[in-house]
């Protein structure tokens, strides 16, 4: 290979991974109020670096337990409301935020670790509402939210019940994903130039061991949900449920559910979420 074709394919490969990384979706096409919503409240917090992440507090029954709802990649908040909709009228609190700072004017994602570190810190902001059982929260998440979820409940005893749609095990495993529909496909060159250009991007970053991290799921009931459509994903996540300690479950739809807003398909996604959390994470706790 000439010096000339590596030096555009080291140049590619940093536009496309730097590119990808900071995909964020920071337009809200709906909100509370467009679903004529009047229990609900903002509520923000504030993360480890001190940035402000805003939030959607959808009010439940008095004491009931709340769910936390992780969005996925080149996501937003808004993205799951629907959802949100659906298990609070079920009477769950159920809590909505952005990775992304308010003011931070788009961030570099390591696809993971970040994320874990904001959800930790909304799992303490929820916990101190009035209304809400502190002692037993659960938490939705799609892609990197789902990773970012699955530390949580490796980590936090208060999260007790997780619902992970496309996890994954290591945040490298979402930039292939990510290549590849970017690429139609990455040949093996190009893959490895990326992949050391997403370490050097993220270099000195805690990575939260997934994986040596399940027993500290044992007991608390799991939701992994994947589809076919999305086969790098499927593989990661189904790698995972196998690997996962009991109590747990695998659903595998035909087609990506997380983002859509419509359609019987869209209605049995949500209903296979809502009947893990009515199920696994009581009302009222005894």
């Amino acid at each position: 290979m000439g010096t000339g074709v590596l030096v555009v394919l080291v140049g590619a490969g940093a536009f496309l991974t730097y590119r990808i990384t900071t995909a964020h979706d920071s337009v809200e096409n709906v909100t509370p109020a467009s679903y004529l919503l009047s229990s609900y409240e903002n509520v923000n917090f504030t993360d480890a670096a001190g940035k402000e992440h805003l939030g959607w507090l959808l009010i439940g029954l008095r004491g009931a337990p709340v769910i936390i709802l992780c969005h996925g990649y080149a996501s937003n908040r808004s993205a799951l409301l629907s959802l949100g909709t659906v298990l609070q009228a079920n009477h769950f609190n159920v809590y909505l935020f952005n990775f992304d700072g308010s003011r931070s004017g788009g961030y570099l994602s390591n696809f993971g670790p970040h994320e874990a570190s904001v959800l930790a810190a909304a799992v303490s902001r929820v916990r101190k509402l009035q209304g809400v059982d502190p002692r037993h929260v659960g938490i939705f998440g799609n892609s990197l939210g789902a990773y970012a979820a699955m530390a949580a409940g490796e980590r936090d005893p208060a999260v007790v019940a997780l619902a992970m749609d496309e996890v994954y095990n290591r945040p490298v495993q979402l930039l292939d994903v990510h290549l590849n529909r970017s690429l139609g496909g990455a040949g093996w060159v190009f893959r490895l130039i990326s992949h050391a250009e997403f370490h050097l991007l993220t270099l000195g970053t805690a990575v939260p061991d997934i994986q040596s991290g399940l027993s500290g799921l044992v007991g608390k009931p799991k939701l992994f949900l994947a589809s076919d459509d999305a086969p790098m994903l499927e593989k990661s996540t189904r790698q995972l449920y196998l690997d996962a300690p009991q109590p747990k479950r695998l659903v595998i739809l035909p087609h990506s559910q997380a983002d859509a807003v419509s359609g019987p398909e869209r209605k049995e996604y949500e209903d296979q979420v809502l009947n893990f959390f009515l199920q696994n994470l009581p009302l009222r706790s005894e």
